[in-house]
């Protein structure tokens, strides 16, 4: 079935036409005179058709003289099956009908060929076998008459040829469909790649100009994703884009285009829209089968997904412009909270570019020397003076003024450029660290935040190195994670947490409470301090449960081992009754809040002539 829809394929398409069967005749210059010399052959043939038996059995005798051809061809009744075949193949080539029913007949047997493994050279091999045991033949029949049996050899020899080229050109072709495959289906998931989805998409913009109708994208991204891969490892994730790339096209109609951009992205192309309802009802089937969960092998996990809709003509008349809106719909469909969709507005094309802008800034911010690093000093409880300090990254933009931490650390990262701007947070430190202790005598703890992307650059112990050189004890640095870090347990993080824990750097968990964080996280990477999250102490001295919960963190924290700081302590209530609990440290603006190296100089300096 299979082969006959790829021959009448071949026929149907133009690939082999009536002409081009003629062309390649007269190229052969095989004529009526020709088919007339092949069935007088053919009678000879019908006469005695044990010669062609006993050629066909000769021929299997030398094939099965070839080791690989023998495993191909190792069930019995599969090889009787294939020698009638053969015997009726050979018989043909002489039964004098060159036309399209031949042709596609030749065109079967060299896909079934090409499908089972049989490679071209073995065509040689096969026509050259054929001719030796054709020519004592016409020397039977045509006797000494040259004339004539030169005129068979000829006849013999175009077919043949022409014949072989039918075969071949079925090669040509199913190697063209592996390229073009290739070229445009994604491998994984089968799906049209990239490549064919513009192409697909410049068509329907082009049916959506003719008939003045309209069109939706919708981009898909497969929330947690990321999470999954890192986890489970990229089989795992592999098996996760299969299941979720049926699901999507379980949703849509035979006509609409679902594609793979690369990732865990996803894009669709619902041509002749009609209306608004219909985009929603199929990003909400999406949406909805996308949440269900996922049995990957051995483990069952969840995932959700954000869309980004836009629509042309209405949102972009290009194709780039379309493809940027629907990422800038999508992105705003994640910063709500994920698992929906969001149409694109020209509001977002606004903040779009203003985002862009801003992040050009921040390029050239450490250049410029706009950014700073401010202290904000952490205080021990039992002896109420500075032990340590946070290391806060500050941003005077020079025509917008301090930029939001909020605004443009997210930036950073989305760039990479948290990469640099980090490693330069913490020289920053370090430099103060070792100066303020060869100046001042003051020795002090300075905790420097550490993003989750950081965690998967590829270089290791950058910071351990620089405090070596330097001599600076590996305890004078805090690395602050989130507790989102832990909660992903990549291998990678576990290595760095190693690395910082062999060289005796401290490590604390920052907004502690907000997170995923579990016991066994807490035991298993063996953390330093709990950073009790300011929303547990805003409400701490009218809220009776966010008391309890601040003194159970740091009743926990303590049979861990962990020491515990409360972040936000703006009144000195707040203060009493953290130190109730037993909380070791506090910072907020009680004390102060983040300022600038120079102003933290003279706070120490001060504690330390008050202390003296």
């Amino acid at each position: 079935m299979v082969e006959k829809i790829i021959s009448d394929y071949m026929l149907e398409e133009k690939f082999i036409t009536a002409e081009n069967i003629a062309r390649r005749k007269e190229f052969l210059e095989f004529s009526e005179v020709d088919v007339e010399i092949l069935s007088q052959i053919h009678q000879y043939l019908e006469r005695n058709e044990v010669v062609v038996d006993l050629f066909t059995d000769s021929f299997y005798r030398h094939v099965f003289s070839f080791p690989e051809l023998r495993m191909m061809l190792s069930d019995e009744a599969s090889i009787h099956r294939l020698k009638k075949l053969q015997s009726k193949y050979f018989f043909r080539l002489t039964a004098g009908d060159y036309g399209e029913d031949y042709v596609s007949d030749r065109l079967k047997v060299g896909y079934t060929h090409q499908k089972v493994g049989l490679e071209p050279r073995w065509y040689t091999g096969a026509y050259r076998k054929y001719l030796s045991s054709l020519l004592p033949i016409l020397h039977e029949i045509y006797g000494d008459d040259s004339t004539k049996l030169i005129a068979a050899y000829d006849a013999v020899l175009k077919v043949v040829f022409f014949d072989m080229d039918l075969a071949l050109d079925t090669y040509f072709h199913s190697s063209m469909q592996k390229l073009f495959r290739l070229a445009n289906y994604d491998s994984l998931t089968s799906l049209p790649n990239r490549n064919l989805f513009y192409d697909r998409l410049a068509q329907e913009i082009k049916k959506v100009q003719r008939t003045e109708s309209s069109l939706a994208l919708l981009l898909i991204d497969l929330d947690q994703f990321k999470e999954v891969n890192d986890t489970l490892g990229h089989p795992s994730g592999d098996l996760l884009l299969i299941e979720a790339a049926h699901r999507i096209r379980k949703c849509v109609r035979e006509a609409d285009t679902v594609a793979r951009l690369g990732g865990d992205e996803f894009i669709i192309i619902l041509p002749e829209l009609n209306t608004h309802t219909h985009v929603e009802r199929i990003a909400l089937d999406i949406i909805q089968v996308l949440s269900k969960p996922y049995q990957l092998d051995n483990d069952t996990v969840y995932i959700s997904a954000s869309i980004g809709i836009t629509v042309y003509p209405e949102d972009a008349q290009d194709i780039a412009n379309l493809l940027k809106h629907a990422d800038q719909a999508m992105y705003v469909a994640k910063a709500e909270g994920r698992n929906r969709f969001s149409y694109f507005t020209q509001s977002m094309q606004q903040e779009a570019k203003e985002k862009q802008e801003l992040t050009n800034d921040l390029r050239q911010a450490l250049v410029r020397k706009e950014l700073h690093v401010y202290y904000q000093p952490i205080i021990g409880l039992k002896s109420g003076s500075i032990t340590k300090a946070e290391a806060l990254l500050r941003w005077k933009h020079p025509t917008r003024g301090m930029v939001s931490p909020v605004i443009f650390i997210p930036l950073a990262e989305e760039s990479g450029l948290i990469h640099e701007i980090g490693d330069w947070v913490f020289q920053q430190a370090l430099a103060c660290v070792v100066d303020w202790q060869k100046r001042l005598g003051f020795v002090i703890q300075i905790s420097v935040n550490k993003s989750p992307i950081q965690f998967e650059h590829p270089e290791k112990q950058v910071w351990q190195q620089k405090m070596k050189e330097l001599g600076v004890p590996g305890n004078r640095i805090n690395v602050e994670i989130t507790e989102g870090l832990l909660f992903k347990q990549s291998a990678k993080t576990k290595e760095r947490l190693l690395d910082f824990r062999n060289d005796g750097i401290e490590v604390s968990i920052d907004d502690f409470g907000t997170g995923f964080s579990s016991l066994s996280y807490l035991k298993q990477f063996d953390i330093d301090y709990l950073k009790i999250d300011r929303s547990f102490i805003k409400d701490l001295e009218k809220n009776s449960d966010d008391r309890a919960l601040a003194e159970a963190i740091i009743v926990m924290a303590h049979k861990l081992g962990i020491r515990t700081i409360a972040e936000g302590v703006e009144t000195e209530v707040q203060r009493d009754i953290l130190k109730s609990c037993g909380c070791d440290f506090v910072q907020g603006f009680l004390y102060s809040p983040a300022i600038p190296a120079a102003e933290f100089e003279k706070m120490i300096a001060g504690e330390q002539s008050v202390r003296s």
